[in-house]
């Protein structure tokens, strides 16, 4: 067995490796023991079992499944969900709830439950930003492209960005357009209105925008003379086999496809709106939809389709190496815009931590992506449909959360209007009682209560890793071991 304390001490130093000096030393050696210390008691307690038996004595005594079972069943924060994380020797694989709990029929929502498979295929929303920065970092690696480059060389229909780098919007210049793309439906107009985008100025906060990664689908397309899906699956998709990952589903794997469609709104004049637009197969971002995602054209900020095994395997190649090289792949987790500043009140505070299209370890925990005890080159992706993935490259673990959050839910309530908000006494889950008296569940906190989830998956998965290291533990073939699990 090797020793605990240069194990502590490698992981100790693995969160420095890559990070800022604001992202140093965020996590203490001591809280690295008192995280693992469950191995060693199950190690001692079971000097004779086999790792598999071992890594289910772990799952048992982390109360994941409680959890898990509790966020999705209990508090009814999304629909359903698969989730996987793991080594580089071991995927474990959890599914749970349903992938489509109702149907509108006649205006009015009614019973019509299918219950999730590890198959499903969920819409990544905003996790497509990380494939855009991939895509992009291709082009970069290949010569074909210069990160000082500006835009306007490559698409030099945004006459208004004169001076925007590739870059600045790999790293989201804060940007805005005149008109909201989506007060349109017609393609060619919302075009014409994202190609107005000009700077705007931002003191720190509110850097995240959709526009810049927009922007860079044209530049993918002008130097490939490609589609930006095409340039995908030739460049990375098929070189992995992630045959599940796609813009247009086909007809074939339609009844795969978890439904994120009918999320409430309540806007501020106290307007009740379903969304009924994102059928299964249909992105539930209006901006993809109008850019052609159902005709299969794929826009750089949302708008693709995936499994979780597919993830699992981005995410194995990106720490193999397999698609981008080391260096350029750092590149993606080093943060561009995080720094710590001080308030009018005194009081300190950061600026948001992004890599490429990617999060960066925030120094604060409740606004991070990404878990203080990783090493300082993972980087994390989400998407507003419930959508999540971390991956840590030096610590070779990789984590993702796929769930309908956006079916069936109120996915967002003015401030005003928060008072609509009932809470459950009995079963303690947020609810909203429609005007037919129908009753919604809030997930308008889904990215906050998620936290804890994704924090014990990797916690765990961290604790597989020492499992597998401290005894010396090899896989004896080339395929990773997986083990499926399903929470009633």
């Amino acid at each position: 067995m090797k020793d605990l304390d240069s194990y502590i001490d490698t992981l100790y130093q693995n969160q420095n490796i890559g990070a800022d000096k604001t992202q140093k030393n965020l996590y203490s050696k001591e809280k690295y023991l008192r995280l693992l210390q469950n191995v060693l008691l199950v190690l001692r307690d079971n000097k004779d079992a086999s790792i598999e038996e071992l890594r289910n004595k772990l799952y048992e005594q982390s109360n994941l499944e409680y959890m898990i079972r509790d966020f999705f069943l209990d508090l009814k924060n999304a629909p359903g969900a698969v989730i996987s994380y793991g080594t580089k020797n071991y995927q474990e694989t959890i599914t749970i709830g349903n992938k489509q709990e109702v149907i509108m029929e006649n205006g009015t929502l009614v019973l019509k439950k299918e219950i999730m498979s590890e198959d499903a295929i969920f819409d990544l929303a905003s996790t497509t930003k990380m494939y855009t920065s991939i895509c992009i970092l291709k082009l970069v690696q290949d010569n074909l492209l210069k990160l000082d480059d500006e835009l306007v060389k490559y698409v030099p229909e945004f006459k208004y960005l004169n001076g925007v780098t590739i870059l600045d919007l790999l790293t989201f210049e804060p940007l805005e357009t005149p008109e909201k793309i989506d007060s349109t439906e017609d393609r060619n107009e919302a075009e014409h209105i994202l190609f107005q985008a000009t700077r705007r100025e931002s003191n720190g906060t509110g850097i995240y925008n959709d526009i810049a990664p927009m922007a860079l689908k044209y530049v993918i397309e002008n130097i490939t003379g490609m589609k930006y899906y095409d340039f995908l699956k030739q460049e990375v998709l098929d070189k992995i086999n992630m045959n599940d990952t796609l813009v247009n589903i086909p007809k074939e794997k339609i009844d795969r496809v978890s439904n994120g469609n009918y999320d409430g709104r309540y806007d501020k004049h106290g307007n009740l709106i379903i969304r009924t637009k994102a059928l299964k197969g249909i992105a539930t971002d209006d901006k993809a939809r109008i850019l052609g995602q159902p005709e299969g054209n794929l826009s750089g900020h949302a708008g693709l389709f995936s499994t979780v095994s597919d993830m699992t395997k981005l995410a194995r190649a990106l720490i193999e190496n397999k698609i981008l090289n080391l260096e350029i792949r750092d590149e993606m987790a080093k943060n561009r815009r995080g720094y710590a500043f001080i308030k009018p009140d005194g009081t300190k505070n950061y600026a948001q931590y992004f890599g490429m299209l990617v999060y960066s370890k925030n120094p604060i925990l409740a606004s991070s992506e990404v878990r203080h005890f990783l090493s300082g080159k993972s980087f994390a992706a989400a998407g507003w449909s419930g959508t999540q993935t971390t991956i840590d490259p030096i610590n070779n673990l990789n984590f993702t959360l796929l769930s309908n959050r956006s079916h069936n839910r109120m996915t967002y309530i003015d401030p005003s209007q928060r008072w609509r908000i009932i809470q459950n006494d009995v079963l303690g889950y947020r609810s909203i009682i429609l005007p037919n008296g129908y009753e919604m569940m809030d997930a308008t906190r889904y990215a906050f209560d998620r936290d804890e989830v994704i924090n014990h998956c990797i916690e765990l998965a961290l604790e597989y890793k020492m499992l597998e290291e401290i005894t010396e533990y090899s896989k004896n073939n080339d395929d990773i071991i997986e083990n499926h699990k399903s929470i009633k």
